[in-house]
């Protein structure tokens, strides 16, 4: 075993631990975060293909062959848990900006790190990364007639670009995936297999350096604003995935109603900013700044407890 493969193993292990330290890496070089600015796609394409290298393929062709659980649970991430936890974010004493960003959260789609960071805390990973690619493919349709009538905000969403868009991310990802499995083969890469989750949590501290691109100024120009709505984007992560847990829990296996809800508290907030008219408060903007730390905080605060349970 060489130097690099026995790192990036041991990085495996210790993924929910090296995941906060990558924030402080991006928050300690901010020219460096700037510089990362056009890394942002590369990674989520690689991030990708490394979740479907890992992805137990015969658990995806069970879930495509009989779609109807994962398509009820899309649905009920983008249509039911916004619905449920609109009226809670009303009856807070909070920032109007801040406010409409947690309803607007609430409708996004999954995040595409969320099938690698499923593997670390023993959920299902082959289950969230269908869940991911379903709800992206369904929010051009869901989200802006929920944003018009819960928000009377008007998105100017084009389908054809956002679903473009995916289709490159998937495509790509997925030649990419088909030639690494054909190329290790079953054995190797079954050996393989904790290396490449090392290099997947290497590549999520990689992506999370350009991700804080700026924070430093605003948190500077107003710390206790800026430390309210990560808290608050901590709070909405949490109870999207408390209330879609317990909507399931009661119908599904444990192991799946928790990976239904921990797809449901990770939402893929960064689309909102190619979607969100001009005019809008601008504090959401921030919101979508403010929501990286609890992301990629939130695997580390959430494994004791699956541990627990699972």
């Amino acid at each position: 075993m060489n130097l690099v493969d026995h790192v990036l193993r041991r990085m495996a292990g210790r993924a929910t631990t090296l995941l906060p330290f990558s924030l402080a890496i991006g928050l300690a070089f901010q020219d460096v975060a700037a510089l990362a600015r056009p890394l942002v796609m590369p990674l989520a394409i690689l991030l990708l293909l490394l979740a479907l290298v890992r992805t137990d393929w015969p658990r995806v062709r069970s879930l495509l062959a009989r779609p109807g659980l994962a398509i009820a649970l899309s649905l009920a991430n983008l249509l039911v848990v916004p619905l449920i936890v609109w009226p809670l974010w009303h009856a807070l004493d909070v920032w109007p900006g801040l406010l409409m960003a947690l309803c607007l959260s609430a409708m996004a789609p999954g995040v595409i790190s969320a099938a690698a960071t499923a593997t670390f805390l023993g959920l299902d990973a082959s289950l969230a990364l269908v869940l991911t690619l379903i709800t992206n493919f369904l929010v051009p349709f869901t989200l802006p007639p929920l944003a018009l009538w819960l928000l009377g905000l008007d998105l100017k969403l084009s389908v054809l670009d956002l679903t473009g868009r995916l289709v490159f991310i998937a495509g790509v990802a997925l030649a990419g995936a088909v030639a690494v499995r054909t190329w290790l083969g079953r054995d190797r890469l079954q050996r393989a297999g904790p290396t490449v989750d090392g290099l997947s949590v290497a590549v999520l501290m990689a992506f999370a350096v350009p991700l804080m691109d700026g924070i430093v100024a605003r948190t500077a120009a107003d710390p206790w604003k800026m430390a309210g709505f990560v808290a608050g984007a901590l709070a909405g992560m949490v109870v999207c995935n408390a209330v879609m847990t317990a909507l399931t829990l009661p119908f599904l296996e444990r192991r799946t109603a928790l990976t239904a809800g921990y797809c449901s508290g990770s939402r893929h907030n960064a689309l909102l900013m190619a979607v969100l008219p001009a005019t809008v408060d601008p504090d959401i903007f921030l919101f979508i700044a403010a929501v990286q730390f609890p992301i990629y905080m939130i695997p580390a605060l959430l494994q004791p407890l699956y541990r627990r349970l699972l």
